[in-house]
């Protein structure tokens, strides 16, 4: 299944009509990863998308650019050519630029080089257009569900009791990249990922700078995830927060395994389940992400468990995210967030919870919104896998 033309069409349609309802007569983009998504190729260079016009303009690498791009596409060799072309498309108006992309160094120079164009942020404008998916978009997560749970399949068998964190991280993560996972995990705010985080025990409670549902130990210089520390020991829990990867989309997942019966943990466990299934009924569209967010936390307090929700070194603040090129995309589900749930949208729900001498316990599904509600793209069982221990 490779990107079509018609894809690439319909998602510069749907910009295009947002340029226009913000009258914006010409979009300027840069970032690699939003080039990629409207017309199939990677490149440095610039993408101009006019109500009505598109063309790419590419620095390098054009052999391999013209081959991939399912639009027009022309080589620039010098910035100083840019002001030339665009005046062929715009002479004037209002200039998008992804002001987030660049630095202000950057963004001075654009201006000086266009400076008869008024210049306006269209990031969100773009982040708006990527939230809701498409059916291929939706497809290729719902397969990178699948990879996942394929290299999770042929992994936990190989964990022994024992082994260092890292080391079993590392198996899993050579079962992904042998399944086609490119060993990097996009992030939208600088999360520093690679396939995922595996963490064991209390470790597990240690922070990161990140806003994410768990920490680790890490290793020195790279904190959070799996460390030097041997686990695999048979009386704590093993977290596995890992992405599948499919045609440039991820899809977002965590499970719970151990290699015997730990009461307390798995009833914690439960709660975690419980209030999955609690927001997979309430989320519709509509809502917003703070409405999500404040269900999910009126639930954890009735549990009895509010204390330890979603908190490490101080409240997250947020109970999900969307999903697709990368990990934590829009809309995002916490405090203060107002971007309302649309139909065909894909969210990743973690209720986590942090508890002292246990470690991090919970879940986290990926889900396609519907017009009826949520609907699963993972394909590995939520159920607490206990691990067998023979050597």
């Amino acid at each position: 299944m490779n990107l079509q033309t018609d894809e690439v069409k319909f998602r510069l349609q749907r910009f295009q009509q947002l340029l226009n309802q913000h009258q914006i007569d010409l979009a300027l983009i840069i970032n690699p990863l939003n080039i990629f998504y409207f017309s199939g190729t990677f490149t440095k260079g610039f993408l101009l998308i006019s109500p009505k016009e598109v063309k790419i303009l590419v620095n390098r690498p054009w052999e391999r650019a013209k081959k991939e791009t399912l639009i027009p596409c022309e080589p620039i060799k010098s910035l100083k050519e840019l002001p030339l072309i665009i005046s062929s498309l715009c002479s004037k108006g209002l200039l998008g630029i992804e002001k987030e992309n660049i630095s202000a160094r950057e963004f001075f120079r654009y201006q000086e080089l266009l400076e008869v164009y008024s210049f306006t942020a269209i990031d969100q404008l773009i982040l708006e257009t990527r939230a809701v998916k498409t059916p291929y978009e939706i497809e290729c997560i719902r397969k990178a569900g699948r990879m996942l749970d394929k290299a999770l399949k042929r992994a936990l068998p190989q964990f022994k009791p024992g082994i260092k964190e890292l080391e079993a991280s590392g198996i899993l993560e050579k079962e992904l990249r042998l399944l086609g996972h490119p060993g990097l995990t996009r992030s939208l705010n600088g999360f520093e990922l690679t396939f995922g985080y595996l963490i064991s025990g209390k470790e597990g409670l240690n922070p990161t700078p990140y806003y994410t549902g768990e920490g680790g130990e890490g290793v020195f210089g790279f904190p959070g995830g799996a460390s030097y520390k041997k686990i695999l020991k048979e009386d704590e829990p093993i977290l596995i927060d890992f992405s599948g990867y499919h045609q440039g989309y991820y899809i977002d997942q965590t499970r719970m395994v151990s290699f015997k019966k730990l009461p307390y943990a798995q009833e914690v466990y439960q709660v975690s389940l419980y209030i999955l299934d609690q927001l997979k009924d309430f989320i519709k569209p509509g809502i917003n992400g703070e409405e999500v967010f404040f269900k999910a936390k009126d639930l954890s307090e009735k549990t009895g468990f509010g204390a330890y929700f979603m908190y490490s070194d101080g409240d997250l603040g947020f109970i999900g995210h969307g999903v697709g090129l990368q990990i934590d995309e829009p809309p995002i589900l916490g405090k203060k967030q107002k971007m309302r749930i649309q139909e065909n949208m894909v969210i990743a729900l973690e209720p986590k919870f942090h508890l002292p001498e246990v470690g991090v316990i919970g879940v986290e599904e990926t889900f396609l919104v519907t017009k009826h509600g949520l609907v699963s793209l993972n394909t590995t069982s939520t159920k607490w896998k206990i691990l067998k221990r023979s050597v």
